[in-house]
């Protein structure tokens, strides 16, 4: 049939009448692919393009005429308007294809179709039709082969597959066209849609329940959802059998999100369940086992892949959004660590989500059954965690990750934490010891310490629980929870003395019960010693014991505590004895003698620091003490009662021994004591035990005179006057003085300060004369004044108070002698503090410290008190004997206060009552006393003070001197007025008044702040002054000058002198008076104008501005800086004031208003305009110019085009042309420029454009676009470059183009080009443009998009090789016009510019194309330092330099010189580079580094580590037979600069030795090096000695014995050491066996000054040099170890136990029989049994030592040893050795046990 244009073919009416046949086909699986349908039309064009085809799945039938036009129609004759157009190229297998893709788009596949679909797409026909497709030349293969028959095709099916696989190694996938790709994609997509329903059938359980169970409608889900996210939805769904399915068909998606996707299964599914699918590791990470479903399709090869699909997607983002930390987990291969990570972070978090302790410790159990590392900590967390909440029924909400925080001994608390005391023995077994191993696998020795600590806490507060575990742990229990005897008594010693509570004795005997006898287990000097601390804890036991039956408890520790202390001992027994006597019903005698023996028992098993003599006193003293009269007859039975003779012992008590009784001495002291214990502790004298002192009352009676009493005490105690208080006491009970307490208090108070007086004491007897004092007892001045006299006592003031008291109550008679010795107390008193205060300031200003001040006091003391030094120091004969008086902080307030009492007393009143001080009523010489300083808080001493007291006493003396030494008052007065100045302005004029120069005083007003008060003053001040010289008064009347109004006064001066301000007054006094009143008169104007200022609320300092011109000026023109019209004002006028020139304020303003203002450019133009400013400013245009570019210019915004306009035109109009620069743009072409680029250049950075300094194409680049870049281009002459050239039109245009292709244009490329296709077509776009380019411009644009680092990231070396290309095209196009032209030779578009252009391309071409070659690819696809190379490569565009700097870094590198000469053989037009060339450039740098250049090779932190990368590839390569660099060319650069000697020493030393070790040095090298290495060893330790030859073994040998015959000292011996190894080894035999080999000499010398070298361990040192020699090729002379023994026999041991020499294997074995265990180390039992010597030290004394160390360390093979030694004869011993390693008990260790074992283990 033939079809026509309708909607259904008539001839497919009949598709009805042949369903059944179809549905039959079907049934059978056999369906035909297509039809051929030749056309019976002779002139049909296209007659193979007449096609009807079925798809798979008979849902869809399409037909093609031959038009090329493609029908698709489903069963119902439906017309889908499906429709497919296709080339004359195309063919029936393109269209059947995309059929079939139609079809399973629309609808699911049954599995009927299955095989069919397989067959149908395992053809060769697609790869026959891609073939054809192509660009191949395959006409001479006809159409017919194509296609073949039903009988035809079993037969050609390896002829197929044949000729397939001869088509597809002529396809180059790079050059697909897009048909070809399409194709590809569909096949791509079917064979995922197969592999997709072939899973899906494995998820079901195989074909079978497939074709039961198949879900249509999921399957068309499953085929198209990403295998990512349904892996996932398995996971959450716990379907472990299809994600096992799922990683093994597609595990090159998947298994890099395998550890991802584990973590989405449900954290209540036990990991059981998924068990298989979790990752396992030894040693490292176990893949996978991956299957596929068929074998790799041609389309799905790498190759393939990669055209068609060039970017993949990764669209498994969405499995990181919720817990974006599993995205370090996405890895196919991933590391053990991070598996351990994994499984780690997988466990908390499952324990953290669900709260289910054993999944989370399921999952970390099945991790290390699969072998991760790293689990057993958080396991044994788990297991804990499971414990506590399934067992102990802790707190529920306790997390995994709080547990985690806690301690361990935290935890094992909670574990026990709920257990009650019944079952706490079981719960130990069966949760404590188990954490306890765990703690103990984790860490060696915790689990012991965790169970001391542990139980040690429990026995603070109660010894019950500790009890259990000890009783559960005797000897004789199985299984015991301590398991180690000596930590059993060392643990519950602890927990006895930790007990703090004292009714626990019964469970501490309970304890001692459970600890092992002597005798138990092993014995070694740790058991022994707990054994004695166990017997010393019976004693102390006992103790308590003792206490407890006497009713007084005490904890264990106490007694511990207490055993060597004397006075506790004492303390405690006197408090036994005491309580026992206090006891109620009194006791017996026999409870007494009881207790006296037990003190004595006490004394002798633990309080050892008493003697018992002390016990019986103590005892006896309780007696006497305890007020019952049998208790003091039987103290007497126990004391001596006479000093003469001797009675004998007491009766013996019931335990029958004799005591012992007290001295004679001592028992009058007790007597004593008690009877004085009877007195103060009775209340009333009817008090029984006061019948004692019955007859001392009627002595006291009788006695009329009681004070009589007092002084008998006084006198008869001679520190009675310290017991005032008893004193006192005693009187008030003797009733002295009858009832006047006052007087009583002062008769006893005179008595004790009168004998501390004679005793020296004058502090007590100042403290009673103060009592006496402040009570007012008048008769008392006579012992203070004797006090306030005596030269001996340094307190001067409280000598001034004490005189001041006598002379307040003495007699009239004594006043006259009291007033001479008050007087001269006080020139005392001013002498030194005067003194005192001078030398105080020396110290001060020899430290360089600051006095507080305005004035400094140091240079007014050294100027003033010379003299008055001198006078004083005359005067005074106690100066030094009361210096140390002044250091009381108070001593000048109390001298102040004694000077004047009164004023003192009135102010103190006053102050208290916080009254105003007064002022004006008292004269103004006591003003300086209303200071509050002086009767506030005296913290600090004022400086008026100072001054004061200077002045006061340099008058004195020169009172005392009656005019002739006269005192310097200058000083002083000014200092005083200073200080009085803040406080007291009258008193500081009267100061200033009194000055004898009245000039003087203005150093005094200079020195104050500027104030309006101060500068009143000083007018005030000199207008008295110039008054009273124009109008003297009488000195002897008070003139009313004073007493003036002081403005009235001032105004009156000032208008005399302003008006006689031309006349001669004839005193030049007067006229600097005058002077001063002006300038004061002037600084008060100022400083008024200044308060003007500060009321502006502008920050301006008053002060500063009255007497600071600098400030005073910049502060009106920064008033200046305003748009306030009034303070704009104000600054002009200031301005005229004060003759600041009017161009500065103008200027100033102007500044404010570019800068600060915020104005915008047309208001700052009329304001310029409307204040008149520029009419002032152009008279100095140098200045304006000079401003206008330092301070506007750069605060001016470069985008602020219209701003610059302005800027530019003031200088214009200004005439600033001059003064522009040589090199810079004129003002006039600024203007023009910013005219004409403000209109089309918005946003251009003008300053950036017209920068010197920077680059004018990266200003405009972001501006440019193609609306304004041929505006632009014009005016590009007119802008500079660097270098003073001119931009170009062409350079603009590139520029622009730059920007086109990367961003695109609103314009010409609206879209921003991404894809390889778009960058082609942003190129295409640009290249319309390269006619306004020069070709130099062109070539630069060119590099630009296909060279820079942009390039490198976002094009593909195809993409860039056809831009290329095409640059090239085009760029020839123009040329061949441009040559049409006939241009000058000599333009830029010269026909020599092209071909250079032209070359230039062509050099890229072949570039880019070696991108392609293997080696570039490696480099990209190798590790991150090799990618960074075929990065620098791939832009290097094959250019000389860059590639030669490449290969030189890889040569600096340490890189194999096959890579370099691999890069080299790839890259092009480098012919005359080699790998020769480039490691000797590489060597030339670093030498030139090591010569002191450190630019050279400022990338690498050691050139010798660079060098010795390089030599090792250059020895790398000749090794492999390669020849490209050889050794002998290393040493040929390298030896001049060795060989050097203006170079340092040790660089050539270090290359010497890099080139030794790599290659073989000639006889000259080497001798250079031993003579490097001699002369840096020489040179730093014997720098003076000469370098001599040292080229033969004879001299070197001379050259040794010669400093080793001067050396002596330790560091000189360490030398000598390094010179040997740095010589080449001895090879005579005379010297090298005997004794004068070096090293023995040197071994010798060392030990013969071993005594002088006692700091050093000469033996340690000789044996580190030694072992040093062993990787050298030094021989160790055996003598060397020999002679060791003579002085070190450990070290010795040790070297000849390391060495295989036979002699001197015997001769140790022959020492080790003569040693004990004691000498030995761990190293030398290390080395024995390195040695294989374990048999023969049987039957030495470290053979014990040797097995134990055996068992601990585990590096020995143990039945090894065993072995030898049975077989040595040694049975016993062997069998002993092997029930120690098998951790028998020790008590099988029997002979017999020990032989049995052999025959059975051995």
């Amino acid at each position: 049939f033939s079809p026509s244009s309708s909607t259904l073919p008539p001839g497919l009416v009949r598709l009805a009448t042949k369903q059944l046949n179809w549905q039959l086909v079907l049934a059978s699986f056999q369906i035909q692919h297509y039809f051929l349908l030749p056309s019976a039309v002779p002139k049909d064009p296209n007659p193979h393009w007449r096609r009807v085809t079925w798809s798979h799945d008979c849902a869809l039938l399409a037909y093609a005429d031959s038009t090329g036009t493609v029908r698709v129609f489903d069963l119902m004759g439906s017309d889908k308007n499906t429709l497919f157009y296709f080339s004359i190229s195309d063919s029936c297998d393109d269209w059947l294809l995309m059929t079939e893709f139609q079809a399973c788009l629309r609808c699911p596949l049954a599995f009927c179709a299955r095989s069919t679909l397989w067959l149908y797409v395992n053809q060769g026909v697609y790869c026959h039709r891609f073939i054809l497709s192509g660009d191949l030349d395959l006409d001479n293969a006809p159409y017919e082969d194509s296609v073949s028959t039903e009988e035809e095709m079993e037969q050609r099916k390896e002829r197929e597959a044949k000729k397939r696989q001869e088509l597809l190694k002529k396809v180059d996938f790079s050059r697909l066209t897009l048909e070809q790709k399409e194709l590809c994609r569909s096949r791509l997509k079917l064979l995922c849609y197969l592999d997709r329903l072939a899973t899906y059938e494995e998820i079901l359980g195989g074909p079978h329940a497939a074709e039961q169970q198949f879900d249509a409608e999921f399957f068309k889900k499953f085929r198209n959802q990403n295998i990512v996210l349904s892996a996932r939805t398995y996971a959450r769904e716990s379907n472990v059998q299809a994600l096992d399915i799922l990683l093994t068909y597609h595990g090159s998606e998947l298994l890099q999100h395998r550890l991802a996707i584990l973590c989405n299964f449900p954290e209540t599914t036990s990991p059981h369940e998924y068990s298989d699918l979790l990752p396992k590791g030894h040693l490292a990470f176990i893949p996978w086992e991956e299957s596929r479903h068929r074998d790799l399709d041609w389309c799905e090869v790498p190759e393939c892949r990669g055209v068609v699909e060039p970017n993949p997607v990764d669209d498994c983002h969405f499995l990181f959004e919720e817990q974006p930390e599993l995205e370090r987990f996405r890895s196919a291969k991933p590391s053990i660590t991070l598996l351990t990570e994994w499984y780690l972070t997988r466990a908390q978090d499952i324990e953290s989500n669900s709260r289910q302790v054993d999944c989370a410790l399921s999952l970390v159990r099945l991790g290390k059954e699969q072998n991760i590392p790293g689990l057993e900590v958080l396991c044994d967390d788990l297991v804990t965690m499971e414990t506590l909440v399934y067992e102990t029924s802790c707190d529920l909400s306790l997390t995994l990750k709080e547990l985690q925080q806690l301690r361990d001994i935290d935890k094992l608390r909670l574990l026990m934490k709920n257990s009650s005391e019944d079952r706490y023995v079981r719960n130990s077994f069966q949760w404590m010891v188990p954490f306890l191993h765990r703690c103990e696998g984790q860490r060696v020795g915790s689990a012991s310490a965790l169970l001391r600590e542990y139980l040690v806490t429990l026995a603070k507060d109660d010894l019950t629980l500790p009890l259990k575990m000890f009783q559960h742990s005797k000897p004789d229990c199985h299984p015991k929870v301590i398991g180690d005897s000596d930590q059993l008594m060392s643990v519950a010693l602890e927990c006895i003395y930790s007990c703090e509570r004292d009714d626990q004795l019964a469970l501490c005997y309970d304890i001692l019960e459970c600890l092992p006898q002597r005798g138990y287990g092993p014995e070694t000097d740790t058991t022994k010693a707990l054994h004695d601390q166990v017997d010393t804890l019976e004693k102390h036991l006992s103790v308590a014991e003792v206490l407890e039956k006497h009713s007084l408890q005490k904890p264990i520790s106490f007694v511990r505590n207490s055993q060597n202390s004397k006075e506790e001992a004492q303390q405690l027994m006197v408090r036994l004895t005491r309580h026992t006597g206090r006891k109620n019903p009194p006791v017996s005698e026999t409870v007494w003698r009881s207790l006296l023996q037990d003190l004595l028992d006490m004394q002798q098993n633990v309080y050892t620091c008493l003697e018992t003599e002390t016990c019986h006193q103590v005892f006896v003293e309780s007696l006497l003490c305890s007020g019952r009269e049998e208790n003091v007859r039987l103290a007497g039975q126990l004391m001596h009662c006479s000093a003469v003779s001797e009675d004998t012992p007491v009766s013996v008590s019931f335990r029958g021994k004799a005591h012992s009784r007290v001295s004679y001495s001592h028992s009058v002291e007790l007597v004593l004591a008690a009877a004085r214990e009877y007195f103060n502790s009775s209340a009333t004298l009817s008090d029984p035990c006061m019948n004692l002192v019955n007859d001392f009352g009627r002595c006291l009676r009788l006695r009329t005179d009681r004070l009589s009493l007092i002084k008998q005490c006084i006198s008869q105690c001679p520190t009675a006057y310290r017991q005032s208080t008893l004193l006192l006491s005693l009187a008030r009970l003797l009733r002295v003085a009858g009832d006047d307490e006052a007087k009583r208090k002062g008769q006893v108070l005179t008595l004790l300060a009168e004998q501390a007086l004679r005793c020296q004491d004058f502090k007590a007897s100042y403290i009673h004369c103060q009592d006496l004092m402040a009570a007012g007892y008048s008769d008392g001045w006579d012992v203070c004044a004797q006090l306030g006299q005596c030269e001996a006592y340094s307190q001067l003031s409280a000598r001034q108070k004490l005189m001041a008291f006598a002379l307040t109550h003495c007699p009239p008679s004594s006043i006259q002698n009291l007033l001479a010795a008050s007087s001269s107390l006080q020139t005392q008193v001013s002498s030194i503090l005067t003194q005192t205060i001078f030398k105080s300031m020396s110290d001060l200003k020899q430290t360089g410290a600051a006095v507080p001040g305005s004035i400094n006091p140091t240079d007014l003391l050294h100027r003033t008190t010379a003299r008055t030094i001198e006078v004083l120091t005359n005067t005074t004969t106690t100066t030094r004997a009361v210096l140390t008086a002044v250091s009381d902080s108070h001593w000048w307030r109390e001298s102040l206060s004694l000077l004047r009492p009164l004023i003192s007393k009135l102010y103190a009143k006053n102050v208290r009552r916080n009254k105003p001080k007064p002022k004006c009523d008292i004269p103004c010489s006591l003003l300086i006393f209303q200071s509050e300083d002086v009767y506030s808080s005296y913290n600090y001493t004022p400086q008026e003070d100072f001054a004061e007291v200077l002045l006061r006493t340099g008058k004195l003396a020169e009172t005392n001197s009656e005019g002739q030494n006269l005192f310097p008052a200058t000083e002083v007065l000014l200092q005083l007025a200073s200080d009085a100045f803040p406080k007291d302005m009258t008193l500081a004029l009267a100061y200033l008044l009194a000055l004898p120069q009245v000039l003087d005083a203005n150093t005094c007003f200079e020195k104050q702040p500027p104030s309006a008060l101060s500068l009143q003053l000083a007018a005030y001040y000199y207008s008295l002054q110039i008054y009273s010289r124009l109008a003297p008064c009488f000195k002897d009347k008070c003139s009313p000058l004073y007493r003036a109004d002081p403005r009235e006064l001032i105004r009156l001066v000032t208008k005399h002198v302003t008006d006689h301000a031309g006349c001669d007054w004839g005193d030049e006094e007067l006229q600097v008076l005058i002077g001063q009143l002006r300038l004061y008169s002037e600084r008060l104007t100022d400083f008024t104008q200044a308060q003007v200022l500060q009321g502006l609320g502008r920050g301006v300092d008053v002060q500063r501005f009255s007497s600071d011109n600098q400030y005073k000026k910049e502060t009106i023109l920064g008033l200046a800086e305003t748009l306030n019209e009034s303070v704009y004002g104000i600054s002009r006028s200031l301005a005229q004031r004060y003759s600041i020139p009017l161009w500065e304020v103008h200027m100033t303003h102007l500044e404010f208003l570019f800068t600060d203002s915020g104005l915008s450019t047309k208001d700052i133009e009329d304001r310029t305009e409307a204040l008149g400013l520029f009419e002032t400013l152009k008279t100095n245009p140098e200045s304006f110019y000079t401003h206008m570019t330092k301070y506007v210019y750069p605060s001016i915004a470069g985008t602020d085009q219209l701003r610059l306009l302005f800027y530019f035109t003031l200088l214009e109009n200004c005439g600033c042309a001059s003064y522009f620069p040589q090199s810079a743009m004129k003002h006039d072409t600024h203007l023009k420029l910013l005219k004409k680029l403000k209109a089309v250049a918005i946003g251009l950075d003008y300053k950036k454009l017209t920068d010197e300094d920077s680059d004018p194409l990266k200003a405009l680049e972001p501006v440019l676009t193609s609306q304004n870049v041929l505006s632009i281009s014009k005016l590009a002459p007119r802008i500079p470059q660097k270098g003073g050239e001119a931009l170009t039109s062409s350079a603009v245009h590139a520029t622009w183009l730059h920007k086109l292709f990367w961003e695109g244009d609103q314009h010409v490329l609206k879209k921003v080009p991404q894809s390889d296709h778009e960058f082609l077509h942003a190129y295409d776009t640009c290249a319309k443009y390269f006619d306004r380019l020069l070709p130099v411009d062109s070539v630069n644009f060119l590099d630009a998009i296909t060279f820079s680092p942009e390039a490198g990231s976002k094009l593909s070396v195809e993409s860039r090789l056809e831009i290329t290309k095409r640059a090239q095209k085009a760029l020839k196009g123009i040329s061949d016009k441009s040559k049409k032209k006939a241009n000058d030779d000599r333009s830029e578009n010269s026909a020599s510019s092209f071909d250079s252009a032209l070359t230039h391309i062509q050099q890229s071409l072949a570039h880019l194309e070696t991108l392609s070659h293997s080696f570039p690819l490696s480099l990209k696809t190798s590790q991150e330092l090799l990618q960074k190379y075929s990065r620098i490569y791939d832009l290097s565009r094959s250019e000389q330099s860059k590639v030669r700097h490449l290969a030189i870094t890889m040569a600096m590198d340490g890189q194999p010189l096959e890579r370099i000469e691999q890069l080299l053989a790839v890259t092009v037009g480098t012919s005359d580079l080699s790998a020769e060339s480039i490691v000797q450039d590489a060597v030339e740098q670093i030498i030139t580094a090591l010569s002191g250049d450190k630019d050279t090779l400022k990338d690498y932190a050691d050139p010798l580590k660079v060098l010795e990368g390089i030599v090792a590839a250059v020895h790398t390569n000749v090794q492999s037979g390669g020849n490209m660099v050889t050794s002998e060319d290393m040493l040929a650069w390298l030896r001049p600069f060795c060989g050097d000697d203006s170079k340092p020493v040790r660089p050539r030393l270090e290359v010497l030795q890099i080139l030794e070790h790599s290659f073989s040095l000639s006889d000259q090298d080497i001798h250079l090096l031993v003579f490097f290495r001699s002369q840096a060893v020489l040179k730093a330790c014997w720098p003076n000695r000469k370098m001599q030859d040292v080229e033969n073994e004879e001299k070197r040998n001379s050259l040794f014995l010669e400093l080793l015959e001067s050396s002596s000292k330790w560091e000189e011996f360490q030398h000598l050491m390094l010179l040997l190894q740095a010589w080449p080894p001895v090879t005579d035999k005379s010297r090298l066996e005997t004794e004068q080999n070096p090293w023995v000499c040197l071994t010798s010398a060392l030990l013969a000054y071993s005594s002088s070298l006692a700091q050093i361990n000469i033996g340690s040192q000789v044996l580190t040099m030694c072992r040093s020699l062993y990787p050298t090729k030094h021989k160790l002379n055996p003598q060397v170890r020999v002679v060791t023994f003579t002085l070190h026999l450990l070290p010795a041991l040790k070297l000849m136990t390391e060495s295989e020499d036979e002699h001197l294997r015997k001769l140790t074995q022959d020492q080790i029989k003569n040693i004990t265990d004691e000498v030995c180390d761990s190293e030398l039992l290390a080395l024995l049994l390195n040695a294989g010597m374990l048999i023969s030290c049987v039957d030495t004394a470290l053979y014990s030592s040797l097995v134990s160390h055996m068992l601990a360390q585990g590096e020995w093979d143990v039945e090894k040893a065993a072995r030898d030694l049975h077989q040595a004869g040694h049975s016993a011993q062997a069998g002993s050795l092997l029930l120690s390693y098998r951790g028998s008990h020790p008590g099988q260790f029997t002979f017999n046990s020990a032989l049995s074992v052999i025959r059975k283990w051995l």
